[in-house]
This record gives C-alpha cells, sequence and structure tokens, in this order.
C-alpha cells in the first residue's frame, strides 16, 4: 500500500457514505458515482457492491458505529488497485443546524474544465489548504468560482441560494463535483413542487439572497448565517428549514 500511487500521487477515488442508526444513507448512490469515478480514472474496481456493504456493514457492528461516516477509498496499485474502508466521526450536530455556519469566498479559481474537477479523487491539497485558511479566519468552509467568475463550490460541499421562494444551486459546468445529497436535494425539491433552477450566478446574486445553505453526505443541509460579511437569515421559519424537514421525512433516520 505504502508504494501504491494512491500514496505517492494522490491517484485514486474515494467516498463519503454517512451513517445514521448504524445504517448506511445512499449507498447505491455512492456505488455508482465510485464506479463511474473508476472508469474516468482508468482504476480497476473489482469488488462488487454487495461485498463492499457487506464489508461496511462489519466495519459498523465491530465499531458499534450509530452515527458517524465509511470512507471508501480506491487506489492505483501496483499490480492490482487497492479498495480500503475506514471509519470516521461525524461532528456536524444538531446545535451547529441550528446556529447556522459561516463561510467565506476564496481567491483561488476553479478550473471548470480540469479532468478532475467532476471526480471525488484523493488529489485533495488544494481544497483542504483553502480549508484550513479559512478555519483559520474562523469561517467553516470557503466557496469557489470557477475561471469565468460564476459560483461553483466549497472545499467540502456544494452550494444553494434562496430568493424570492426559488432555490437556485450551480450547473454541473460551473466545475463542481456534484454531491450525493445535492443530487438528492434537487430531485427532492422537484417531487415537492419547489422552485428550483441549476445555472451561473454571480458574487452579486449570492449576496443579494434571502437565504443559503451548503450541502455533503455527513452534514446533509446545512443553513449558512453569514458567507465573508453577508448575513443570511436561518431559523424554523425559513424555507433552508423547511427544505431540510422534508429531507429528513422523506430519508432521515436521525
Amino acid at each position: 500500500m505504502p508504494l501504491d500511487q494512491g500514496f505517492l500521487y494522490g491517484y485514486g477515488v474515494f467516498e463519503t457514505i454517512n451513517i445514521a442508526q448504524g445504517k448506511l444513507i445512499f449507498f447505491a448512490d455512492h456505488m455508482e458515482r465510485l464506479k463511474q469515478s473508476a472508469l474516468v480514472m482508468g482504476l480497476n474496481l473489482t469488488s462488487h457492491p454487495d461485498q463492499i456493504q457487506s464489508d461496511c456493514q462489519k466495519i459498523i457492528k465491530k465499531n458499534e458505529i450509530k452515527r458517524g461516516g465509511l470512507r471508501v477509498t480506491l487506489s492505483k496499485g501496483l499490480k492490482v488497485d487497492n479498495l480500503l474502508i475506514t471509519a470516521r466521526e461525524n461532528h456536524y450536530d444538531r446545535q451547529m443546524f441550528e446556529q447556522g455556519v459561516k463561510i467565506c469566498t476564496n481567491n483561488a479559481v476553479r478550473n471548470e474544465k480540469s479532468r478532475l474537477v467532476t471526480i471525488k479523487s484523493n488529489n485533495y491539497l488544494e481544497n483542504l489548504l483553502i480549508l484550513n485558511e479559512a478555519k483559520a479566519r474562523g469561517f467553516s468552509e470557503a466557496i469557489f468560482y470557477n475561471t469565468q467568475g460564476y459560483l461553483a463550490e466549497g472545499c467540502m460541499t456544494n452550494l444553494f441560494l434562496i430568493k424570492n421562494g426559488t432555490v437556485y444551486t450551480p450547473a454541473r459546468d460551473c466545475g463542481l463535483l456534484a454531491g450525493i445529497v445535492r443530487n438528492r436535494v434537487i430531485q427532492l425539491l422537484k417531487a415537492n413542487h419547489i422552485a428550483i433552477e441549476e445555472g451561473h450566478y454571480t458574487s452579486d446574486q449570492l449576496l443579494a439572497a434571502d437565504e443559503v445553505f451548503i450541502t455533503n453526505s455527513l452534514m446533509e443541509i446545512m443553513p449558512v448565517n453569514q458567507v465573508d460579511e453577508g448575513r443570511y437569515g436561518i431559523g424554523p421559519e425559513t424555507l433552508t428549514a423547511r427544505i431540510e424537514a422534508l429531507f429528513q421525512q422523506t430519508w432521515g433516520l436521525k
């Protein structure tokens, strides 16, 4: 393992799967994305999803995990590609949802034409460096713009804006990894006749938004109370809270 190209060059892909009440959330979605990422990266995923799921369940049982996350990593090996499953905590809690989080924009530019931008690859160093800089300034996340000046994504999250009852999220061609929860939220909004648009959005539109929330597999839906110096509405009466309630009613195991 230490000499494989995943370790040496970050040549690999991974999925972080939410565990709630000891159950794997959106497992099939994650396996489909892992398979597609492996194809793009020239990796050979030989383990069947049923076997991976069985191995995940063994780790959950052995470690008595009720709430947390599993990372499934596929990396380029010398002769065969390596699959590694590791467990982690989920530090996003209800108090964070009720208070909302502060996020910031950053000066780094997301290259929407990069081969890696749509892949959840092991090469996460730029994201981590920018995220660490944001955290040092008191923020929980940092948002990228792309080379055209449009909003793209966060270091670890997808971005949603709400204005006058309509939800907006950057389109895939803005240069983003389409998260599992992002895609499920879009599906949920359409099913519940809540207006949702995917498009190209500017800093002015971000500043003018009524509400902002971010998503990833472990946090699911997280309200944002501040972006840079701008403040946004949070609380039980917001559309974000309604969307989160619908999400939990449909798929939640909290």
